[in-house]
């Protein structure tokens, strides 16, 4: 499918987007940012021939087909809708939104304008997961009791607006605890929480979001998930969404905690592999098609946890 992107946002996610364009083939028409030295910047980078701090102008413009979302979290739902309205295709980055509503009103938008809106988690896509997802579906491990998942940081952790709470909407349980859960959704084929528990904390740094935690997640299957998010740990447990499976007559982990020198966990194929899915869900929808859930699910999980902690979404205990 031939398609023309506008991208918003200009930071590490979205260099990430464009560099997967460029290797799909796809052209990205535009970039939008609030500072428009740095849009100029990575245009430049990039060769984006629009640039522009004005991103309801971009996402209205004709000539584009898909807006790409990579702005702050808070900005997510209003940029999301109104990218909707103008009638174009999202893929919106994780998390979702701030908070359920505004994720459910994401939703109520795609429907209303008839629209394709996906959320970028973008594990779900790559080969290590899928085939332990497709290990459990066909029963290799029995049923499924327990899986154990990771999404920390060690001996590192953002700056900037991820680590403001008005914009961030939670620190690394929304960072990196959402890839955890998301994965663990995925392997399960999709199933609801019945229960959720938490202990999360600020524990490694000055700031008002959560840096620590440790989610468990009761199934509706009767299996549970465990989950621990974190930034600027200082032992990595397992690489970003690893998850072990513990199953009643098998055991399976994604990746060797252990990996060859050189070996990056998170570069660009993962964004090409995670392109070329969204293009391909864009060419086969149907008008009156819902969009996938799964980024709302994921955000709802991390709201009930962060409530079963006792913290706001928007503030660290």
């Amino acid at each position: 499918m031939t398609a023309r992107l506008a991208l918003l946002g200009c930071g590490w996610v979205a260099d990430m987007h464009t560099r997967a364009a460029a290797t799909a083939g796809l052209t990205v028409a535009g970039v939008a940012n609030h500072r428009l030295e740095t849009a100029e910047r990575f245009a430049s980078e990039h060769g984006i021939e629009r640039v522009t701090t004005d991103w309801r102008a971009l996402v209205s413009a004709p000539d584009v087909d898909i807006v790409v979302v990579c702005t702050p979290n808070a900005l997510h739902a209003e940029q999301s809708i109104a990218a909707l309205e103008a009638g174009k295709h999202v893929f919106c980055e994780k998390p979702m939104a701030t908070t359920v509503a505004d994720a459910e009103a994401m939703l109520d938008a795609a429907a209303r304008h008839d629209r394709l809106l996906l959320v970028m988690h973008p594990w779900r896509h790559h080969e290590a997961v899928i085939a332990v997802r497709d290990a459990i579906a066909a029963g290799e491990l029995g049923r499924v009791v327990r899986t154990h998942g990771y999404g920390v940081h060690a001996d590192w952790g953002p700056g900037g607006w991820f680590t403001d709470p008005a914009l961030a909407g939670g620190g690394a349980l929304v960072d990196m605890g959402i890839h955890a859960i998301d994965t663990a959704r995925f392997l399960l084929g999709e199933p609801q929480p019945r229960r959720v528990l938490a202990s999360i904390r600020t524990a490694h740094g000055d700031y008002a979001v959560d840096d620590d935690g440790i989610v468990l997640i009761e199934w509706e299957s009767g299996a549970r998930s465990v989950v621990e998010a974190g930034w600027w740990q200082p032992h990595l447990g397992g690489h970003e969404a690893d998850t072990e499976v513990y199953g009643s007559t098998g055991y399976r982990r994604i990746w060797a905690r252990e990996q060859p020198p050189g070996y990056v966990h998170c570069d660009v194929t993962l964004f090409v592999a995670q392109l070329r899915d969204a293009m391909a869900q864009v060419s086969a929808w149907q008008p009156g098609t819902p969009s996938p859930r799964n980024g709302l699910e994921a955000l709802r999980i991390c709201e009930l946890a962060y409530a079963s902690a006792g913290v706001g979404t928007r503030h660290a205990g």
